[in-house]
């Protein structure tokens, strides 16, 4: 089957969240997050947690663990022996085999299998058969760099293994033969409805499992701190005045932050409880500069599970696979979930006046446009779903975003060497203002954050964090250069390639911009729309993946990169109606120059060893559940 721009599944998807809007039992009308009055509904006494698989396929306690894109493409590069099953709850095979893998999995005292689904929404967008420019790489990667690597059942597209137990350091006579046992045939929840049907199917799961020796256990700390700590490295270097090499470490091992999938969120969004969601990456600099204490703060008031998701499906990407931004194809992803399940969130953009996420309700473009909300990460709220406040649903709890005071928002977007009191840029471009001013913002995050959690789980609502009797110089709303001028006032310069056609996919590459700096947008004109965001590196550079909207007329247009409102750079294009079209040659920014960064960056891609946290665990004899 392959993936087609529109295709049924997303359609579904729109008429199940529809279905849930009813269920909800109120309009869900967008309203600005309030000081509750006392006839809002009571939440629950404490937070509370979802369990996927017992939900989903009806195991309780299972060792089944499912993996986003991000952390399966992690484990496939560590050091261990560990059990994979790909598949999901749209997927047959899955269906049928799961509940038996779990039960065989306990007798033989497995830990772990961990599950990856390669439909990344669940239903629809699968790595393995999408024609999308942007998505349909990851899956190539994969079978590439790790699961093509073995001598007997490797992953070609003919009969691939869809449960394995899987060793990058294992070989066979001097070749590489990462799977080391594995299951191929199609199975189907008719071929084990017959009882020695499945029993003959399950004592196959347990010959995998006797022959795979030992397996491995690896934790969500083992994965996060990993990632963050590695890009912290590559971009910073481990400079002092970066905060080091290292921003997670032992001590923050009692883990409480879950990343999930995007079938994940959407079940817990339709969940009964009262819940802790964090919108954020590994890739953001901004995420990583909270996440420790997001941990902390969780641990302190015993929240279980903060839930984690990455808006970037693939844990990095910029281009479709963001799917809060406009220019993506899937950005309906995004739309639907906020629209349906998120009525009441207030963001820095504002709707219609500085900025909005557009997308196609469902993913079909027989539809009018929609705009949901754009919020920024990181981004951490309460949610309960049903919650009413004055006969409007109000399912957003409370929120950690700073109140301007004037009915607009900003969100906490500082800087890890800021909320440890390090200079940062500032080292070698001193400005006492400018640091004062970041200095301050952060300080201002970390306590938001701590009266967040103190409130959370008592059934009233909070107003987000107000200013500070004295605010900063410049609340920054993200980093500013190291001359201590703020974003909207470095102008670069933009340059665009790509099939300049409508519907055409082009690359935006900027320079000479504030560095390091989330929200920026990237935009058309004459009248503009949104293409999406990026954020700069910390030599003021980016690059960009989008698309063309088919609605552009032939003729001249600008792509223009904006922040706060201010145009910083751009580039003038001509959209051929042709079939054929070549891009046009750099373009400059409106005014102005960039500056020179204060480091010279390398290119290095340091992996933290996550050995200490890895533990192999023997399997041992364990009576099933």
């Amino acid at each position: 089957m392959t993936d087609q721009r529109h295709p049924p599944g997303r359609r579904n998807r729109a008429v199940a969240i529809t279905a849930a809007l009813a269920l909800g039992g109120a309009a869900l009308l967008g309203t600005a997050v309030s000081a509750a009055p006392a006839a809002a509904a009571p939440s629950g006494a404490t937070i509370d947690t979802v369990d996927y698989v017992a939900d989903t396929y009806g195991i309780d306690d299972s060792v089944i663990e499912t993996v986003t894109f991000e952390r399966f493409e992690w484990l496939l590069g560590q050091q261990g022996r560990f059990a994979f099953l790909i598949g999901g709850a749209h997927d047959d095979r899955t269906e049928a085999t799961i509940a038996a893998i779990d039960a065989e999995a306990k007798k033989a005292g497995v830990e772990q299998v961990f599950t990856f689904d390669p439909k990344l929404d669940g239903e629809s967008l699968d790595l393995r058969t999408t024609t999308n420019p942007d998505v349909a790489p990851l899956w190539s990667r994969l079978v590439t760099n790790a699961l093509s690597k073995d001598t007997q059942t490797p992953f070609d597209g003919t009969d691939d293994p869809y449960f394995f137990v899987y060793d990058a350091s294992h070989t066979e006579g001097g070749v590489e033969d990462r799977i080391v046992s594995a299951l191929t045939a199609p199975v189907t929840t008719a071929q084990l409805a017959a009882p020695a049907a499945l029993e003959a199917y399950r004592a196959e799961v347990a010959a995998l499992f006797a022959s795979a020796g030992e397996l491995t256990t690896s934790s969500q700390f083992a994965f996060t701190s990993s990632a963050v700590n590695a890009k912290h490295l590559k971009d910073y270097k481990g400079a002092d005045a970066y905060g080091g090499a290292t921003i997670l470490s032992d001590e923050d091992s009692d883990w409480r932050v879950e990343t999930v999938t995007y079938p994940e969120l959407v079940h817990l969004l339709e969940s009964d409880g009262d819940f802790v969601l964090f919108f954020g990456g590994t890739w953001c600099h901004n995420t990583r500069a909270v996440l420790k204490h997001v941990n902390a703060e969780a641990v302190a008031n015993d929240v279980e599970k903060v839930y984690f998701f990455d808006l970037r499906l693939d844990g990095a990407s910029s281009n479709d696979l963001h799917i809060r931004d406009t220019g993506s194809e899937f950005a309906d992803f995004y739309g639907d979930l906020v629209t349906t399940y998120l009525p009441n969130l207030v963001t820095q953009y504002v709707p219609g006046v500085s900025g909005q996420v557009e997308f196609y309700p469902g993913g079909d473009r027989s539809q009018p446009l929609a705009t949901a909300k754009k919020l920024q990460v990181p981004y951490v709220l309460e949610y309960e779903r049903g919650r009413v406040v004055d006969g409007k649903a109000a399912p957003v709890v409370r929120q950690w975003i700073h109140d301007n005071g004037d009915g607009t928002y900003k969100e906490y977007m500082t800087e890890w060497w800021y909320v440890i009191d390090k200079p940062g840029r500032y080292e070698s471009r001193p400005d006492p203002a400018g640091l004062a001013a970041q200095l301050a913002f952060a300080d201002e995050a970390i306590a938001a954050l701590d009266t967040f959690f103190g409130d959370i789980g008592e059934g009233t609502t909070v107003e987000p964090t107000t200013p500070p009797t004295t605010p900063p110089a410049t609340p920054p709303a993200t980093t500013p250069p190291a001359t201590g001028e703020k974003p909207s006032e470095v102008f670069g310069s933009v340059a665009v390639t790509g099939d300049l056609r409508p519907g055409g996919r082009i690359t935006v590459t900027g320079s000479g911009l504030a560095e390091g700096t989330s929200g920026f947008t990237v935009e058309i004109r004459s009248t503009p729309q949104t293409l999406g965001s990026v954020s700069t590196d910390a030599d003021g550079a980016f690059t960009f993946n989008g698309t063309i909207p088919a609605s552009i007329p032939a003729g001249a247009h600008t792509i223009a990169v904006t922040i706060d409102g201010v145009t910083v750079a751009s580039a003038s294009i001509t959209v051929s109606a042709d079939t054929t079209s070549s891009a046009s040659s750099a373009g400059l920014a409106d005014t102005g120059a960039g500056f020179a960064g204060p480091l010279t960056w390398t290119a290095i891609a340091l992996l933290i060893s996550a050995a200490a946290v890895i533990t192999i665990a023997r399997v041992r004899a364990r009576s099933a559940a």
